[in-house]
């Protein structure tokens, strides 16, 4: 990993920069660091330039200057300037997906694509939100293997400065400026996908955001809410082709 000073207060901020090709910066979720995406990066570093950052309070980003997590998009500026990287497509997963969505509503001319996994990125109101997700009836999904659980367990083990709940987190998350008409506006391709038994993201909620932002969906099958860690090969193939059709 490396480390830039940066952002509110100028927090130690770790990061990973592999790879080669167009910029692709994953963001990950509450219960993950950069660590989480073990499965996407090898995949992806063969054609892109990954951009892979443990966001403020997660990971060894921690928030020492007391911003919390409403400096994420700002942090995510931040690091982009200090790569030089001017574009970029984004992937952000469930809590991810409000600094992606945030970026976006304030820099669409540095956005690419918008992969939004098991998340609205705070782009229809959390009141609707709620709504879609007492809607859902998803299934269930087979689940992770003990290996598997540990893994996911042991990466957010590593986050010693984590948020104590998502309950606390959101709200300041859903203040941030998002704005799902500039990303129309903008005209950037948008891909929403969510595992099939995810009731973050129920398929109403799925239908939903993707009506709001013109963008495409996937669903991945025997998959909850992490459909990255737990369906890798499905989730890298949906994601993996909509990187092709718009970045290539």
């Amino acid at each position: 990993m490396e480390r830039a000073t940066i952002g509110e207060g100028g927090i130690d901020y770790y990061y990973q920069d592999v790879g080669g090709g167009p910029p692709v910066t994953l963001v990950h979720g509450f219960s993950a660091n950069h660590l989480s995406w073990y499965q996407q990066v090898p995949t992806f570093r063969a054609d892109y330039r990954c951009v892979v950052p443990d966001q403020r309070r997660f990971g060894r980003s921690v928030d020492t200057a007391g911003a919390g997590v409403g400096a994420f998009p700002d942090d995510l500026a931040a690091l982009l300037d200090h790569l030089g990287v001017e574009e970029t497509a984004l992937v952000g997963h469930s809590m991810g997906g409000w600094t992606v969505g945030s970026f976006a509503t304030q820099h669409p001319e540095r956005v690419t694509a918008l992969v939004l996994s098991a998340t609205p990125g705070g782009l229809i109101p959390p009141e609707r939100h709620e709504r879609l997700m007492a809607q859902g009836e998803p299934p269930e999904a087979d689940p992770l293997t003990p290996e598997a659980a540990f893994l996911a367990d042991s990466i957010d083990g590593l986050n010693r400065d984590k948020p104590p709940s998502w309950a606390e987190t959101r709200p300041p998350l859903d203040d941030l400026p998002l704005d799902a008409d500039t990303v129309v506006d903008a005209d950037i391709p948008v891909l929403v996908v969510a595992g099939e038994a995810d009731e973050f993201m129920p398929a109403p909620a799925v239908d939903a955001v993707a009506e709001h932002l013109d963008a495409e969906t996937a669903v991945i099958g025997n998959a909850g809410h992490s459909a990255y860690f737990e369906q890798p090969e499905a989730f890298n193939s949906v994601v993996g082709g909509f990187l092709e059709d718009t970045l290539r």
